[in-house]
């Protein structure tokens, strides 16, 4: 009944993520406060058609629930938006010629209960450091990516911080207008009006048009990715609750004018929507909840 040997790569690690929205699924499931998300989850891939009409790797054709805390779902995301960024330099090719920065914004860890207050100062306290002169004459454009992981030091905790992938002028590499780590740290802590000094990450993309391109889309990719590591049950139900209608996406600048649906967040699938009978002629595949793998159908 199920697939051991010779599985397609896409479908175990399809399996994979699919084994982890179930855990994450019966959790929010059992909580009267997410269970509405934890069945959507549970629901999430039950069937997948692989579509074999793409360059590289096949494509799964399924239904999403659209959850984020969903695995597959937030995969899935990464994904489009790795081929949103791609089209975004097909369209403007000239962006490959230009400056980027991917820049990485922390607070300190905080209690998962106090985690939207906490993300909406660090929301404004962004929008204020992108009206200091600095920025206005230097940043291009931006696109915003907001992530929250399980507190290193207290997994109780939350860790909130922004990836950042930003359009700038040449100026800021060198010169007066150079921006150190130190600098944007600086920035940072006087936009958050805190008394400490944040962490922050900068890393500068540099190289051939192509090789800034594949920096700034695996950026983007990695500021997308599934969760990683394993919450326990109190903090998944805790976070969810407070992510919930958030905006966690934000795209301004010229990379604003030329993409603003980056803000978006769906998980759509044309081909299941527009093209679904094709599914029928691709292998096709069901869950089977007790052997924990999908079968051919």
């Amino acid at each position: 009944m199920t697939i051991t040997n010779n599985q397609d790569p896409v479908l175990e690690h399809l399996t994979i993520l699919k084994r982890q929205a179930e855990w994450t699924g019966q959790i929010l499931l059992n909580n009267p406060l997410t269970w509405g998300a934890g069945i959507k989850i549970l629901e999430c891939a039950e069937r997948v058609s692989l579509s074999h009409n793409y360059s590289y790797s096949p494509k799964p054709i399924t239904f999403y629930c659209k959850q984020r805390q969903c695995p597959i779902c937030q995969w899935r995301r990464s994904q489009r938006t790795c081929a949103e960024v791609h089209q975004l330099f097909d369209y403007r090719p000239d962006l490959a010629e230009g400056k980027w920065i991917f820049l990485t914004l922390t607070a300190r860890n905080c209690e998962t209960w106090g985690l939207r207050d906490t993300l909406k100062k660090m929301t404004n306290a962004f929008q204020r450091m992108t009206r200091r002169l600095f920025w206005r004459e230097n940043v291009l454009g931006a696109i915003r990516y907001t992530e929250v992981s399980v507190g290193r030091a207290d997994p109780d905790t939350a860790h909130p911080h922004f990836h950042c992938l930003l359009l700038i002028r040449p100026s800021m590499f060198a010169g007066n207008n150079y921006m150190s780590t130190q600098r944007w740290a600086d920035a940072w802590g006087s936009a958050l009006q805190e008394h400490y000094t944040p962490e922050v990450h900068v890393e500068r993309l540099q190289g051939a048009p192509q090789e800034i391109r594949e920096g700034v889309v695996n950026w983007a990719g990695y500021s997308t990715k599934a969760r990683r590591d394993t919450p326990s049950a109190q903090w998944l139900v805790n976070v969810t609750q407070q992510l919930k209608g958030l905006q966690l996406v934000q795209v301004m600048g010229e990379l604003g004018r030329i993409a603003p649906h980056f803000s978006t967040e769906d998980v759509v699938d044309v081909d299941y929507i527009s093209t679904g009978h094709q599914a029928c002629e691709t292998p096709t595949f069901r869950w089977d909840g007790q052997s924990r793998s999908y079968y051919p159908v």
